[in-house]
């Protein structure tokens, strides 16, 4: 008898937005399957590459799907193809959730074995952005819209924090959000390459960096949110499908067993914007008597940056996403 393997998951991401059953009342777009004209791949791991100039998404829900097929076959599933032995090595994604924001099952029937994961998560800003109302240039082609601070305000400024600031084109921004306030970082310049381990691992080194610099004293006004700088992030917004070619019809061995895997899909819809509930706002903005005198500092995320997000304490993050051109943003309306 042949065994059949069926692995699934559900990402619903909104970042300043609130949903309530299902994708379409939450303001995600219709959903689209992902082809090969599209400029947009997922990952199952950070370590697997994506193409020179794509959108790469990963979410840590497929892995822990993965990790529940394991548990009930009792093994790895092991085999010859490069993804799999990433999916069995990757340990990015232990941790990144509470136990109680996610929810796997796993069900074995007849020939069949079936594993999902399902994550839903609404991140509102306590304070709303602003839109920018001419939106922006992303890379200097596409106009797109856009929220951020355009003029300083003090309850906006209060949920953003510079953790690394080299020049307008090399800094990481860290932006809290949600009742739990997870961590969004927005990091500009860590782009090139096609593995988002290796981008993630350049900022996690960046972000060092800066607190090192923070605890001599060194250089204070990089990292305060001053009376003269910008913060401008296009707006995102996308519900994608996909399915992982590369798994499907692949032979994997589980002590001494030969399973057929045949399906193997993934479904995020996300969504960043200006929006946002006002639920409290805790953070400070920090003063140093050198930002007077300071250059303003342009935060703008015009050109290819990452999104890391990671609830507060978790070691690794459970969403990245490399921005790398503006499939998955919203066009600005022609006036």
């Amino acid at each position: 008898m042949r065994e059949t393997l069926f692995i699934s998951f559900l990402l619903l991401l909104a970042t300043a937005c609130n949903y309530g059953s299902g994708p379409g009342s939450a303001g995600f777009p219709p959903e689209k399957q992902l082809d090969s004209s599209m400029r947009t791949v997922f990952v199952p791991v950070p370590d697997h590459p994506g193409e020179p100039g794509d959108n790469i998404v990963y979410a840590a829900s497929f892995a822990l799907a993965w990790d529940e097929l394991a548990r009930i076959l009792g093994s790895d599933p092991a085999g010859t193809d490069p993804l799999v032995r990433r999916l069995n090595a990757a340990d990015i994604h232990e941790g990144a959730h509470a136990k109680e924001a996610y929810e796997v099952k796993a069900s074995v029937t007849d020939d069949e074995l079936r594993a999902s994961a399902v994550f839903a998560k609404a991140l509102p800003f306590a304070v709303p952005f602003s839109r920018l109302e001419r939106g922006m240039l992303f890379d200097r082609k596409t106009k797109v819209r856009a929220f951020g601070m355009a003029r300083y305000d003090g309850p906006q400024a209060a949920q953003m924090q510079l953790l690394y600031y080299s020049n307008d084109d090399l800094f990481v921004l860290r932006l809290t959000a949600g009742p739990e306030r997870d961590e969004i970082l927005l990091a500009k310049g860590f782009c090139d390459g096609v593995r988002l381990s290796v981008m993630t691992g350049r900022v996690e080194a960046a972000v060092e960096r800066g607190k090192k610099a923070q605890a001599k004293g060194a250089d204070g006004w990089k990292y305060v949110i001053g009376a003269e700088d910008e913060v401008y992030i296009p707006e995102i917004r996308f519900h994608l499908s996909t399915e992982y070619r590369e798994l499907i019809n692949k032979q994997v061995m589980v002590r001494g067993q030969t399973l057929h895997i045949i399906e193997a899909a993934q479904r995020t819809a996300f969504v960043l914007d200006e929006k946002g509930i006002i639920l409290e706002s805790e953070s400070v903005v920090g003063s140093d008597s050198s930002a007077n005198a300071a250059p303003p500092k342009l935060l703008h995320f015009d050109k290819p940056f990452l999104i890391m997000i990671r609830e507060q304490q978790a070691k690794h993050p459970y969403f990245i996403m490399k921005v790398a051109n503006t499939e998955c943003m919203v066009k600005a309306e022609k006036k």
